[in-house]
C-alpha cells in the first residue's frame, strides 16, 4: 500500500513536471484544424537545420511569423486537396524525400531518422512534403493545365528578343514575397539578413511565394530584356555568386542570386542553320583527274560505312590524307552555293556527294537537324517563360482565394 502511494505521488510529480515543461498551446486555427506551439517549434527547427542557420532565439523570433504563415498555407493546401479528392501516394512522398536527401548530400533513406536524432518529428517534414506535392497536383488541375499563351504574345516577345539579341542572359535563383502577404517588407528583410549563397536555395524552398522551382539552376536562364526593369537594374550590377538586396516590384519583393551570366548571339529572323562536319582530300595537281576520281569513288564507298559525325572524325584521325573535322553551326548565307546544293535534303549523319574545289575533294555531313527558322527554335523557350509568369500569378491568386474563404484565427506569438 505504501509502495502504491509512493508510486502515485511520483507519477503525479512526473506528469506535472512533463506538462509544465511541454505545455501545448493553440497558436492558430485554420477552419477545423489547429496549429500548436509544438508544430511551430518543430517547423522552426527544421527550417533552421535545412538553412544551416544557428538555433538562436533572436533568429527564431524573426522567422516565427513567416514560418507560421507557411504552416497556415500548408494546412489550407492540404484541406483544399482533400476537398477536391486530390491525394499523393506513399511512393511519391518517398521519392520526394530521396530527392531532398540527394540535394543535402546525405545517404538515402536516412533523412527521417536523422531528424529524429535532432528531436524533429518525422511528421514535420512529411507534412511539408505532402503539402508541396498536393499543391503541385492542385496547380496542374486548376491552373497549369488551363494556362494558355497566345501566338501573338509569343510573337511579340520573340520580336523583342530579336531586337535585344546579343544582350546579356542571366542564370538566376530567386526568393519572392508577394505584396498580398501581411508585412511583406519585414519578411523579405528578415530572410535577407540570414542569407548566404550556400543556404539560398533551401531558404527559397522554405519561404518563397514563387511557384517555379529553383532546384535546377541549369534551367534558370533569362534574357535581360525579359526581366522586370527594377530586377534588371539590380542584377546587372551583381557579380556571379552574389546576392542582391531586396528589390521591390509591382508584384512584391525579390532577392536574386546570380548563378551565372553570358552574352547571347545576335538573332536574325528566318535563318537557316546547318551544323556541319567535313572531310577534305587535297589534290597534288588540280588537273589530275585520276586522283580526283579516286577520292570521289572513295567518298562514295564511305557513304555506306560512315554514319554520324563521330565516325567521320575517327576516320579523319585514322587516314593520313584526310583533313577536316567539325565546322560548327553555319548560317546558310555563309555557305557557298556548290556546298549548299549537296547538303539541302541530306539526311543527318550521312556523307554528301563529293564536291570538288580548288582546295580538293570535299565530303560534307550534317551533325544535327537543320534549323530552318530561328523563331520556331526559340518559340518553346519564349512560351515557357510566359507560362511561368502566368502560372506564378495564377497560383498566388488561387492561394489568396483559398485564404479569403477560410476561417483563420491567430493568437499573438
Amino acid at each position: 500500500m505504501i509502495k502504491s502511494n509512493i508510486f502515485s505521488v511520483l507519477l503525479f510529480f512526473f506528469i506535472t513536471f512533463y506538462t509544465k515543461s511541454y505545455e501545448v498551446t493553440i497558436i492558430a486555427k485554420v477552419n477545423n484544424e489547429i496549429i500548436t506551439n509544438l508544430d511551430l517549434e518543430n517547423r522552426l527547427k527544421m527550417a533552421l537545420d535545412l538553412s544551416k542557420l544557428p538555433n538562436e532565439e533572436e533568429i527564431k523570433n524573426k522567422l516565427k511569423p513567416r514560418v507560421l504563415d507557411g504552416l497556415i498555407n500548408e494546412t489550407l493546401k492540404i484541406q483544399e486537396a482533400n476537398r477536391l479528392g486530390v491525394f499523393v501516394t506513399n511512393q511519391e512522398v518517398t521519392e520526394q524525400i530521396n530527392r531532398l536527401e540527394r540535394r543535402l548530400g546525405i545517404e538515402q533513406n536516412t533523412l527521417l531518422s536523422s531528424y529524429k536524432q535532432k528531436d524533429i518529428p518525422s511528421i514535420t517534414i512529411l507534412n511539408q512534403i505532402r503539402s508541396q506535392l498536393l499543391w503541385e497536383k492542385l496547380l496542374y488541375n486548376i491552373v497549369i493545365s488551363k494556362v494558355r499563351v497566345s501566338e501573338k504574345q509569343i510573337s511579340d516577345t520573340f520580336d523583342l528578343l530579336v531586337s535585344k539579341s546579343g544582350e546579356i542572359e542571366y542564370n538566376i535563383s530567386e526568393i519572392f514575397i508577394s505584396l498580398d502577404n501581411v508585412e511583406a517588407e519585414q519578411r523579405i528583410n528578415s530572410i535577407y539578413s540570414k542569407l548566404n549563397s550556400k543556404n539560398f536555395l533551401l531558404l527559397a524552398e522554405q519561404f518563397s511565394d514563387g511557384i517555379a522551382s529553383n532546384s535546377n539552376p541549369r534551367n534558370n536562364w533569362t534574357r535581360q530584356s525579359l526581366l522586370d526593369q527594377d530586377i534588371q537594374s539590380s542584377v546587372s550590377n551583381l557579380d556571379i555568386g552574389e546576392i542582391s538586396r531586396p528589390i521591390k516590384t509591382s508584384a512584391g519583393y525579390y532577392i536574386i542570386l546570380l548563378n551565372d551570366k553570358r552574352k547571347t548571339k545576335k538573332i536574325k529572323k528566318e535563318q537557316t542553320i546547318y551544323e556541319l562536319s567535313q572531310i577534305l582530300f587535297k589534290l597534288n595537281d588540280p588537273k589530275n583527274t585520276k586522283q580526283e576520281n579516286y577520292y570521289k569513288n572513295f567518298l562514295s564507298s564511305l557513304k555506306n560505312t560512315i554514319k554520324g559525325c563521330a565516325d567521320l572524325k575517327m576516320l579523319i584521325d585514322e587516314i593520313p590524307e584526310g583533313y577536316g573535322g567539325e565546322l560548327g553551326k553555319v548560317d546558310s548565307k555563309n555557305i557557298e552555293s556548290q556546298f549548299l546544293s549537296v547538303i539541302q535534303g541530306l539526311p543527318v549523319g550521312e556523307l554528301s556527294e563529293a564536291v570538288v574545289t580548288k582546295d580538293g575533294v570535299h565530303g560534307l555531313m550534317l551533325c544535327s537537324p537543320v534549323i530552318n527558322n530561328t523563331y520556331e527554335q526559340l518559340k518553346k523557350s519564349v512560351e515557357n517563360n510566359l507560362r511561368k509568369q502566368k502560372i506564378d500569378s495564377a497560383a498566388q491568386s488561387l492561394l489568396n482565394r483559398i485564404r479569403r474563404k477560410a476561417l483563420i484565427e491567430i493568437n499573438i506569438l
